[in-house]
């Protein structure tokens, strides 16, 4: 093989070398973008409805802490549906207790504001779809959130329309 031929061959493979290293060595865990159109706007650019990124929240059963209080004439129920929620994943944030104010009319799960807000409202709308036919998802109103366990993400209470489902 001609010397300046084997020379121009290493010197291409080094090229490709170098710039699959560079690529490669020093990518943040990010896939680089394929020139675009500047006509056409980037998702950063195209305003959200709600005016913040949109996130993509999936609803846990798995692991979400989860305390129920009984606000029926029932005995046991909350402890029932407590046993119940494990069964299917959710951890106990605490004893299941009766609710104030008994007799609760209505059920409805509530899902505590914090940093996890977005997160904990999602696992309370799941909650709520799968074991009490769709009931009211809310906020934890302050009043109750002195009532529960400070570890529970969503509390659930039990109303007289579940005891007669039950």
């Amino acid at each position: 093989m001609n010397p300046g031929v084997s020379r121009l061959v290493i010197v291409i493979a080094l090229v490709i070398g170098g710039v699959a290293l560079l690529v490669n060595g020093f990518s943040d865990g990010e896939t680089v973008a394929a020139p675009r159109d500047s006509s056409t706007p980037s998702p950063s650019e195209t305003p959200s409805p709600s005016g913040s990124p949109s996130q993509s929240i999936v609803p846990n059963q798995d692991g979400v802490l989860v305390q129920v209080l009984n606000g029926t004439s029932k005995a046991g129920y909350a402890g029932d549906f407590q046993i119940l929620l494990e069964q299917e994943g959710y951890l106990r944030a605490g004893e299941p207790a009766d609710a104030p104010n008994k007799p609760v009319v209505d059920s409805v799960v509530y899902f505590r504001r914090d940093d996890h807000k977005a997160q904990n409202q999602a696992d309370a709308q799941l909650l709520s779809e799968q074991y009490l036919g769709g009931v009211p998802v809310k906020p934890l109103p302050a009043a109750l959130a002195d009532l529960v366990s400070e570890s529970a993400d969503v509390v659930v209470v039990l109303g007289e329309d579940q005891a007669g489902a039950a």
